[in-house]
């Protein structure tokens, strides 16, 4: 009896240190150093269970003692506990779903009291681990529970099988083999496409009260319609099921908080964690004032940073695998990073990767429009030559192949409508882009190179629109976008606006030929002709052109449309770069 009683004292004595020790880990792990609220709880209930508790505490003890609510709370008509008890079990939950385990803490649901679960069977072994290491845990198993060893009594051994079995294992493996070199190696290999990462977006973290609920269902509401237009980016709420998200594969976490201030305004923090090392990427702060609630206008520029093109996923995925151009998301991540970065080095593995991906999805809108636009890049610097016309022919048929696989997706249409301005259709690339931008008011690429055609075709003011909008929702000042909105307030005479747009913009877009060409004018028109030649020497070298050559013969290296053409080069006689006797032949 004496033995008895102290094997069940040893045995509660080591669940409580088995609690305690998982609560410091749970604790020091970066989910829970991110969530102060939640830890505070977290380390309230272990406690209460660690003093002695007979039973789970109450709901007043878990307001006033570790939620900070004051002496007067009333849980019968408050149920903020109850709330952040759940979002405890959630997090939990997320904590556990991503790390190996032995045995967890858990609140199960309806109490508030934290109790240990033991896995039935011990996590995978890695393969560092040593030989000894997976069959440790059978120690502790009961004698009926553990494997038993071959030479164990009262186990059946198989019996010794004949030769010929073993004969018959090496030819059909010889046959296997023969298969896999011939006819069978193809269909082994064939590449998938790597599926989009797949972004979680947590329900806000806000008050118990009315307002803030309404808040956050409002915060919520327009992070995940901006979020789920982007095509380099799948939501999980969006999987069917059988799929990725389905499954549970996440990738990435987007966790967010609201807090109303006494002063009316609203406190926005957004937290991107990627799943697999629990690590924070990104974090944004904004204070938005009352009248920008609960419309969240203000986050925009923020959903694109996190799933656009260049934004912060596609960054982090290049970022850790450089040198992947499998089909699928990593080529199309680093077909965004050569635009970029406008770097043409890799272009002839993007042009193999993105084909890759055709030949086992031929429909992908996404994948085609890629394509398209990268042998309009062929054709630029080609245009006059018959390599040049090759290519202007297929990008022009992979847009439309984009298009009628897409017509109701912001690529599909936007692919058409770059097709359609290269031609010179200015009223079908309107059409088109208009509604790609529909689709995708939050794009800031869309809106940037939709802003450019439009100006092209003579639209001022609503291609102006459209660039200011693309630098809005991305703080970067992009090339193109950019370069443009320049040259039409400095041909409006707003000289310093235009100067300074210039000046934010980064490397590499600061030393391409289009800025060199604007900043000319700009500087110019603002006083200083000498800095101005100076940059119009530049764009020479660049282009590789003698000393007089007419404007009009540069531009016609990089500039496609003879109307911008046109207005460029009077625009640099105008102003005094170049001079005015110099025209061309």
């Amino acid at each position: 009896m004496d033995h008895a009683k102290a094997t069940d004292t040893q045995t509660a004595a080591e669940t409580d240190r088995i609690i305690e020790q998982e609560c410091e880990r749970l604790l020091e792990s970066p989910m829970f150093v991110r969530s102060p609220v939640l830890s505070r709880l977290l380390q309230f209930l272990v406690e209460h269970r660690l003093r002695g508790g007979r039973s789970a505490p109450k709901a007043y003890a878990i307001a006033t003692e570790a939620l900070g609510r004051s002496a007067d709370f009333d849980p019968a008509v408050d149920s903020y506990p109850r709330v952040m008890v759940g979002r405890l079990r959630s997090l939990l939950d997320r904590y556990y779903a991503d790390t190996p385990w032995v045995h967890r803490l858990r609140v199960p649901q309806g109490s508030y009291e934290v109790v240990i679960q033991h896995r039935n069977a011990p996590p995978g072994r890695s393969p560092a681990e040593p030989d000894g290491a997976a069959s440790a845990p059978a120690a502790d198993m009961p004698e009926a529970d553990r494997p038993r060893s071959p030479a164990t009594p009262g186990t059946s051994i198989a019996p010794r099988r004949p030769r010929w079995g073993l004969a018959f294992v090496f030819v059909a493996l010889a046959l296997l083999a023969s298969w896999w070199f011939t006819a069978g190696q193809g269909k082994l290999l064939a590449a998938t496409p790597a599926p989009m990462p797949l972004l979680e977006v947590s329900a806000p973290i806000a008050g118990d009260s009315g307002p803030s609920r309404a808040l956050a269902r409002a915060l919520d509401g327009k992070l995940r319609d901006g979020l789920r237009r982007f095509d380099l980016v799948d939501l999980r709420s969006a999987g069917a099921p059988g799929s990725a998200a389905a499954a549970g594969r996440i990738d990435y976490r987007l966790d967010t908080s609201l807090v109303r201030t006494l002063e009316g305004n609203v406190d926005v923090t957004l937290v991107l964690n990627r799943v697999a090392d629990q690590r924070t990427i990104w974090s944004q702060q904004l204070r938005l004032t009352a009248d920008e609630v609960p419309e969240f206008t203000a986050v925009e520029p923020a959903i694109a940073q996190v799933a656009g093109d260049f934004g912060i996923i596609v960054r982090d995925q290049v970022q850790r695998q450089p040198d992947n151009f499998n089909p699928g998301f990593p080529c199309l991540a680093q077909f965004n990073r050569m635009r970029q970065m406008r770097n043409r080095a890799s272009v002839r593995q993007i042009d193999a990767c993105l084909r890759a991906g055709l030949k086992t999805s031929p429909n992908d809108p996404v994948t085609l429009t890629a394509l398209s636009l990268l042998r309009f890049g062929d054709w630029q610097p080609r245009r006059t030559t018959k390599e040049g016309q090759a290519a202007f022919a297929e990008a022009r048929l992979l847009a439309e192949q984009s298009y009628q696989n897409g017509p109701n997706s912001s690529a599909g249409l936007f692919a058409m409508a770059r097709a359609s301005f290269y031609a010179g259709n200015c009223p079908a690339g309107n059409a088109m882009g208009d509604a790609a931008i529909k689709l995708n008011p939050y794009d800031s690429d869309l809106s940037g190179f939709l802003g450019l055609f439009k100006t092209t075709c003579g639209q001022m003011d609503e291609g102006e629109a459209l660039l200011r909008r693309s630098l809005a929702l991305d703080s970067s000042y992009p090339g193109v976008p950019a370069v443009t909105l320049a040259f039409l307030l400095s041909q409006r005479g707003n000289q310093d606006e235009a100067l300074s747009i210039l000046d934010q913009m980064p490397s590499p877009s600061n030393m391409e030929p289009q800025y060199l060409m604007v900043r000319s004018v700009v500087l110019a028109r603002s006083g200083n002709l000498p800095e101005a030649r100076r940059q119009w020497q530049r764009l020479l070298a660049y282009t590789r052109q003698p000393a007089g050559t007419p404007p009009e013969r540069v531009l016609q290296q990089f500039v496609i449309t003879p109307a911008v053409i046109a207005r460029a080069s009077a625009a640099l006689r105008e102003a005094g770069v170049v001079s005015v006797t110099k025209t061309l032949p």
